[in-house]
């Protein structure tokens, strides 16, 4: 009998905090004016620029202030053909290629 106070505390407690009143809400104002408007800001950085590259042919490059973010190959071919160059890819083996092309992708640096 001597453990049971605490449980029986425990309820008891429980009980009489569901018993008490809500706080009161406030109540909201009447709403202001608006302010004056303030100063216009500089204008942001741009963001990065790309381009994408689709020649009919299985090579291409990007420009010099560029840099290849993502290449791929279409056509037909029984391996992932794809041959990454400097700053450019390639499909297959064969420059002269006329079943493969590649598409590219080209950020600003």
């Amino acid at each position: 009998m001597r453990g049971l106070w605490i449980p029986f505390t425990l309820i008891g407690a429980l009980a009489f905090a569901g018993c008490s009143d809500p706080a009161p809400k406030e109540s909201k104002g009447e709403k202001g004016d608006p302010g004056p408007p303030g100063p216009k800001g500089n204008p942001g950085v741009a963001g990065t620029t790309l381009r994408v590259v689709a020649p009919q042919s299985s090579t291409a490059s990007c420009q010099t202030d560029e840099i290849m973010i993502s290449a791929y190959c279409t056509g037909t071919f029984s391996a992932y053909p794809l041959v990454p160059l400097t700053n450019g890819a390639r499909c297959g083996a064969n420059p002269n290629s006329t079943t493969l092309r590649v598409t590219i992708v080209c950020a600003k640096r």
